[in-house]
């Protein structure tokens, strides 16, 4: 049975685990490592921010987050989201469920706005977001360059996508 909560400081260790396991892929983020708790409360658990995990059997296999795009009051309903799930439970289900709890207390909490920028490479979660709601705004050619693993170097493309609420 899953459950859904707002993170905390306990579930530092298995949020940095599946962190780490996205970041390996080459695949989840321009970052080379993976959160410490610090660095996920600064970007998830700060003024505005929101973070998720998901359980199943009390063991946390996944987190979600939303984190202000801007400090600016105008930007004020408007949010980046993150996903990372466990490589032994994805393509289970767990992520729809998470995302669209995030996207719910979101709302709550008064985004009107959020956004996603996910590599192309990465079709699990571009299909998982667009499930979501999520539509596809166009392409940011060569926006970073990766500083580690497999693409070390090399210039990488952005997929943006983006939900409104009603």
């Amino acid at each position: 049975m899953t459950e859904l909560r707002i993170a905390n400081e306990s579930d530092a260790p298995s949020i940095i685990r599946i962190d780490a396991e996205g970041l390996a892929t080459g695949h989840a983020s321009f970052r080379q490592e993976p959160h410490d708790w610090t660095s996920f409360e600064q970007a998830y658990r700060a003024e505005r921010g929101l973070a998720l995990v998901v359980l199943d059997d009390g063991r946390v296999f996944g987190w979600a987050g939303v984190s202000p795009t801007s400090a600016r009051e105008v930007y004020r309903g408007v949010g980046e989201v993150s996903i990372y799930v466990s490589r032994e439970r994805q393509g289970k289900g767990l992520g729809r469920e998470l995302l669209l709890a995030l996207v719910s207390k979101a709302e709550e909490q008064g985004y009107w706005t959020l956004v996603a920028q996910i590599f192309p490479e990465n079709e699990a979660s571009l299909a998982l977001h667009e499930a979501c709601g999520f539509k596809r705004l166009g392409v940011r050619s060569r926006i970073g360059q990766m500083t580690y693993g497999p693409y070390a170097g090399q210039w990488r493309d952005v997929v943006m996508l983006e939900r409104r609420s009603d």
